[in-house]
Parts: C-alpha cells; sequence; structure tokens
C-alpha cells in the first residue's frame, strides 16, 4: 500500500456501494432499533389508512410496516433500489421521483423520511421537511431519522470534511417559523455498528465518509489510525456509535 492510498468515492448506482453499504447492514443494530422505536408510534396513530415512505431505499422499512396500514406509497429516485423496493412491496404504490418533485395522490397518516437528508444539501432541508408535512393527514405524524450530530461517525466525518449533520437544528428552525401550527420533538435513541475485523470496519468508515459528496479523498491510513484510535475494543473488535435523531411533527390539537 502506498503512503498516499486514498479512500474509495462510491457511485451511489455502484456495485462497491452496493456492497460496501451492505457491510454497514449487517453488523448494525440501527435498523433492529428504529423499527421497534416506529412501531410503537405506529401502534398509537388512531387511523392508519395512508403511510407514505419518503426516500424508501430498498424497501426494508417500508415493508415492516405497510401491513399495518390499508395504502403504501414509497418515493425512490435511486434506480436500482427503486427496484429492489418494488420487489420487496409488489403492493405498493411507487414513485420514482425526488421528493420535491414527487405528488403522492392521499394524505398520509405516517409520512416516513429515514436517513434520507444526507444526500441533500442542508440549504434544501427545511423545504423537504415542510414538503414532507404537507402530505400529513389532520391526525398524522411525520418522523425524519437521522444520526445524531455528536455520534462516533458523525464526529469522524467532522474530522476529515469539517461537517455535520444536524437534525435538532433542523427542529428549531421548523419550529420557529410553524410553531403555532405543529408540535415539534425530538427524540434520541442509541444504536451502534460492531465489526469483528479492521477490514469491515475500514469498509463502515468508507461507507459512513460517503454520506459527503467527496473531492478530495481521504489517505486511507489515516483514516485507519482514526479508526483503530476511536472505535476499537480491547477484544480487537471494533464498535461505532451510529445513535439516531427522530424528529416527529404533529399537527396542534
Amino acid at each position: 500500500m502506498l503512503d498516499d492510498d486514498r479512500i474509495r468515492v462510491f457511485d451511489s448506482q455502484g456495485e462497491d456501494y452496493k456492497k460496501a453499504f451492505q457491510v454497514f447492514l449487517d453488523h448494525t443494530d440501527q435498523k433492529r432499533n428504529a423499527k421497534r422505536w416506529l412501531q410503537l408510534v405506529v401502534e398509537q396513530l388512531p387511523p392508519r389508512r395512508v403511510f407514505i415512505d419518503a426516500g424508501a431505499g430498498n424497501g426494508e422499512l417500508t415493508r415492516t410496516f405497510a401491513p399495518d396500514f390499508d395504502r403504501t406509497i414509497a418515493i425512490e429516485p435511486n434506480a436500482y433500489l427503486l427496484s429492489q423496493l418494488q420487489r420487496a412491496i409488489p403492493s405498493a404504490e411507487t414513485i420514482g421521483e425526488p421528493i420535491l418533485s414527487a405528488k403522492p395522490v392521499a394524505q398520509a397518516d405516517l409520512v416516513l423520511c429515514s436517513h434520507t437528508l444526507y444526500y441533500i444539501d442542508s440549504y434544501g432541508w427545511l423545504e423537504h421537511l415542510e414538503r414532507l408535512v404537507s402530505w400529513m393527514s389532520p391526525t398524522g405524524v411525520t418522523i425524519m431519522v437521522l444520526q445524531n450530530r455528536q455520534t462516533g461517525c458523525m464526529e469522524m466525518v467532522d474530522h476529515f470534511f469539517g461537517h455535520r449533520f444536524d437534525l435538532a437544528q433542523l427542529a428549531v428552525i421548523f419550529r420557529a417559523k410553524h410553531g403555532d401550527r405543529y408540535d415539534v420533538v425530538t427524540t434520541l435513541e442509541p444504536a451502534h455498528v460492531e465489526t469483528p475485523d479492521v477490514d469491515s470496519a475500514f469498509i463502515v468508515a468508507e461507507f459512513i465518509l460517503n454520506l459527503l459528496p467527496i473531492t478530495k479523498a481521504p489517505v486511507r491510513r489515516e483514516v485507519e489510525a482514526y479508526i483503530n484510535r476511536h472505535f476499537k475494543l480491547p477484544s480487537g473488535a471494533y464498535r461505532f456509535p451510529v445513535h439516531q435523531d427522530f424528529l416527529q411533527i404533529r399537527p396542534k390539537r
């Protein structure tokens, strides 16, 4: 390995991205914890007629909650993920458009947008959130999910790129603009990625760092040094904190 070898820059449609994403999913409880938390919310919804999943990805979360609703609308602009979603949930109505271009034809009792804001410039976050809220029924809830800005992986992103994703700040901005109409609550739920060896840990680090567009990739040995310093356990395994913020917005009653 050369001293200036750098981490890979992924194409979200490419095989390397798909494989790295799968390594992340295979070693994390993030999705499982999110499902458990969301299930409690779903069970308390008075009517469960329509579910909109915006940025539904391959449909893993969509598939979990679709049976609880009469109708499911899944929005996913990535063609590869959309095809997976359509195979996983053939009964769902799918829209292959970005959130701001999508036009679902029903108001939803649950509007969910999970781990999608990474791929949207932060200046557009409020507009996206307002669009999601506009799809919500009068008795429904809109939920956004994102890694907490102070979690270990976001600290790594900040270390290499000087940037963090801040869902709590978006909640503050939305509340200041719309707090007379909506109740806005943010909840933190723990989650981790645990890998048995440095090779899989490095792939997870690459995947997390690729949440941002990369113009100059970090040097591989520097990333390896970082994960050994911050995430390596005495056993030789690796543990990345990936705690999640859940932003809930409901109409005031």
